[in-house]
């Protein structure tokens, strides 16, 4: 009885969320539209603003010179900062040799290493020291954060300077996608991070709640160390709603963008899936540190705060309704196997229904992305691929959407038996 009551519990809210972000996305469809059509519109002039872009690196040689390349090539004034982790290839080599707007931060060991969030403070201090030297305004300064791996859309200055135009806005982070999607997991992390994502961040957007990212995040310079000093990350594994948490404690506010992306790799197979999604995880229990600072601010709005309780509490919750799931299929295929034709109908209607979100994600998905092609803002046409997405993949694709659930529990156990055994270290994701 328990199982079923938490099963029920977990599936109610799955479904109310559902509803929120289908109501949202089909709701401010015709504003997005618009906003899409006018791509590469520019309320003033695209040099307003000074952008620092991080860039932090560890083992990034087959990607960082394109990485580099890219932000070159960006509109509107900007200083490059790698910040380089002690790499054992030839990834400060290759960033030395692009010539251009960069420097270059060698950490080394024993001070590197030690976290994402330890790499971008590091970095601080030097966008300080050139702010100085340069006479920048610091109102007009602008700090980003993009991973080696990852490309900004040709549009991003243009959204960005309009986004930080609204002196309200303190921290802006952009819609992520993956790269060149070619196989079925690749395609569904894609569509995972480009619209499961993307309208999860519409709902929080209405909660005035954003989560940033650890790619594709910008924010104020002045305003953020002059409320949080020159170091404003934190060492937790999920550095980025670590930060969230921060700016939402000291009362900055996070605006997301919808209509400029930022590409970045997809992962190749499901081992990697399950160590990246572990080490998330558990990043979401080294914030539960906060909880009682979250509880207890005065700052924060109670939609904030919901979210934030929802956002750590969340995990737990699928892991019991991972274990109920099991316990009900071992009931169900127990009894049904005595009952060939009850097992056989009852397991269509089954994966039918189970499939029902799943595709209309998938639907969402090809969608945004013939907006994305016709406001011609793909970064490369690979971006675009799944446009001729064949009807064996398409299904597949749903199928892994539905029950990707299975896969990502083996995360959550992970995550939790490293907790538990203190283990706060994790191989780095390979690049392709």
């Amino acid at each position: 009885m328990m199982q079923m009551i938490i099963y029920l519990i977990a599936i109610t809210v799955f479904i109310i969320q559902c509803s929120i972000m289908y109501f949202i996305y089909f709701k401010d469809h015709k504003l997005f539209k618009s906003e899409m059509a006018a791509a590469y519109h520019a309320n003033n002039n695209l040099d307003q603003f000074f952008y620092f872009l991080l860039v932090p690196c560890l083992n990034e040689e087959k990607v960082i010179q394109n990485t580099l390349q890219n932000l070159l090539n960006l509109a509107g004034q900007k200083e490059i900062v790698v910040i380089d982790d002690d790499s054992d290839d030839q990834t400060v080599q290759k960033a030395k040799s692009m010539s251009g707007p960069i420097s270059i931060v060698e950490r080394k060991l024993p001070n590197a290493r030690t976290g994402k969030g330890d790499s971008l403070n590091d970095a601080m201090s030097l966008v300080h020291k050139i702010i100085k030297q340069r006479h920048l305004n610091p109102k007009k300064c602008i700090v980003g954060v993009i991973d080696a791996d990852g490309i900004l859309s040709a549009n991003c200055i243009y959204k960005l300077n309009n986004a930080f135009e609204d002196d309200r806005v303190d921290d802006v982070q952009l819609r992520v996608k993956m790269k060149n999607p070619t196989t079925v997991l690749q395609t569904f992390q894609d569509i995972e991070f480009y619209t499961i994502n993307h309208l999860i961040q519409l709902i929080r957007g209405k909660m005035q709640a954003v989560a940033l990212c650890g790619n594709g995040q910008f924010f104020r310079y002045k305003t953020v160390t002059q409320r949080m000093g020159i170091t404003p990350w934190g060492n937790a594994l999920l550095e980025d709603f670590e930060l969230t948490l921060k700016f939402e404690l000291n009362g900055l506010r996070i605006k997301y963008l919808d209509d400029a992306y930022v590409d970045q790799e997809a992962l190749l197979n499901f081992k990697a899936l399950v160590r990246q999604r572990s080490r998330w995880a558990q990043g979401g229990l080294d914030c539960w540190k906060y909880l009682l600072r979250v509880t207890k601010s005065p700052i924060m709005s109670k939609a904030q705060k919901f979210d934030t309780y929802f956002f750590l509490t969340q995990p737990l919750l699928n892991v019991l309704a991972d274990f109920s799931i099991i316990y009900l299929t071992i009931k169900y295929v127990i009894y049904a196997l005595g009952n060939p034709d009850f097992f056989l109908i009852s397991l269509f209607f089954l994966v039918i229904i189970g499939s029902i979100f799943g595709m209309i994600f998938t639907l969402i998905y090809l969608h945004e992305l013939k907006i994305t092609q016709k406001a011609d803002i793909a970064i490369e046409e690979s971006d675009m691929l799944n446009l001729d997405m064949k009807v064996g993949k398409f299904l597949l694709t749903v199928g892994l959407l539905s029950y990707i659930y299975v896969v990502l529990f083996l995360s959550l156990m992970k995550s939790i038996y490293s907790k538990v055994r203190g283990n706060t270290t994790w191989i780095k994701t390979k690049r392709n």
